[in-house]
């Protein structure tokens, strides 16, 4: 019991580091372009504030929230996130039309659906690995319907065009799918496919196509290519120690949007490589405890659940790092916790509170063993 609530206490606590760390370097990031933009230059900062308030309001409520209920209600939670990537697709709007908007507050909340898509999907995919595990071992029965869903919803993503979350999305569901007891000779046929659907897709886009070109080429004339090399020179500047807090040379609208994406370049430069150690050290040690959590759970649907949603968050950053740092073309993903965005952060911070349910349902469970 004690070691499950340590792994959850510790947990909420890193959280709450990479969101504190978050709005420094949000506000240091885009106090320049909001100054331009908007006259006000704690403009971005203020309205993450706002969602990190309401992110915790929201994990403190999903934390207390029976866990049961997430298997109840998951193919009901699927449906509704294929329902808005379809619905994106027509009224879509906001940057690459990815935004659904509430009527009559365009300029007060947007949301994106494929943020909810990852979410939905893990709730989803942690049930019915559960439900079906006895059919798993029979292809037809019971893997490729999870299957044909899995295919759906990266399909509506990489159709807005989003390829690099369809990827993203895609690890998240290949981990679940391991996990989960699928057979490794399976688990190659799903990678076969999805490769080729990758493929497809670059060689029915000439945009994604010619991004990857130039980013294996070195081709700094590709906008991609310019965030990435603006991204090393900041990081470069930083060396060991930073230039300081609200130092940064980048902000000075060098790096497009750079309170998005690429915030984890600002940690370098003015944090130095002390802070970006630090950052991929708080997501190391959030990934532990997520894992820490997964195997102290007491049935098969909460270590599924626990493990989806740190693999969310770890593979996402992972991902976002190896952009920034110029490992990987530019795929647009969010840093977890520390990226601007509202749909990012809540739907983050959801899985965490997911993640608390879990430890808070085993420690319950020990009590009541004890007794």
């Amino acid at each position: 019991m004690y070691v499950v609530q340590r792994a959850g206490t510790h947990l909420l606590l890193v959280c709450l580091l990479l969101i504190g760390l978050g709005l420094v370097m949000i506000y240091s990031a885009s106090s320049e372009l909001a100054r331009v933009r908007y006259d006000d230059s704690s403009f971005f900062l203020k309205r993450q504030l706002a969602r990190a308030v309401l992110g915790l309001f929201v994990m403190f409520v999903v934390s207390r929230v029976p866990l049961d209920w997430f298997a109840r209600f998951s193919r009901v939670i699927m449906l509704w996130a294929i329902f808005l990537l379809v619905l994106v697709l027509f009224i879509g709007a906001g940057p690459a039309d990815r935004w659904l908007y509430l009527p009559n507050s365009l300029a007060s909340f947007a949301f994106q659906p494929s943020e909810f898509a990852k979410l939905a999907l893990v709730i989803y995919l942690a049930d019915v690995l559960v439900r079906k595990e006895e059919d798993l071992r029979e292809f037809k029965r019971g893997l490729l319907p999870r299957l044909v869903v899995v295919g759906l919803v990266l399909t509506l993503i990489a159709a807005q065009p989003d390829l690099g979350t369809a990827i993203a999305i895609g690890c998240i569901a290949l981990v679940l799918l391991w996990v989960g007891g699928v057979e490794p000779g399976q688990l190659g046929a799903v990678l076969l496919v999805g490769t080729i659907g990758i493929v497809v897709s670059l060689l029915t886009s000439p945009y994604q196509l010619a991004r990857l070109t130039n980013f294996l080429e070195g081709n700094g004339e590709d906008a991609g290519n310019y965030q990435i090399t603006q991204s090393l020179i900041g990081m470069g500047n930083g060396q060991v120690f930073g230039v300081g807090l609200g130092n940064s040379m980048q902000k000075l609208q060098y790096l497009p949007e750079p309170h998005t994406d690429f915030v984890f370049a600002f940690v370098g430069e003015e944090m130095g490589l002390v802070g970006t150690i630090s950052v991929v050290g708080l997501f190391v040690a959030f990934a532990v405890l997520g894992l820490k959590i997964a195997r102290n759970s007491v049935s098969s649907h909460g270590f599924l659940l626990a493990t989806g949603m740190t693999s969310m968050i770890s593979i996402y950053a992972m991902l976002n790092m190896g952009v920034v740092t110029g490992l990987l073309p530019t795929t647009g993903l969010p840093l977890p916790f520390l990226s601007y965005g509202g749909s990012s952060l809540l739907l983050n911070m959801a899985g965490v509170g997911i993640l608390l349910c879990v430890a808070r349902h085993a420690a319950m469970h020990s009590t009541h063993r004890a007794r």
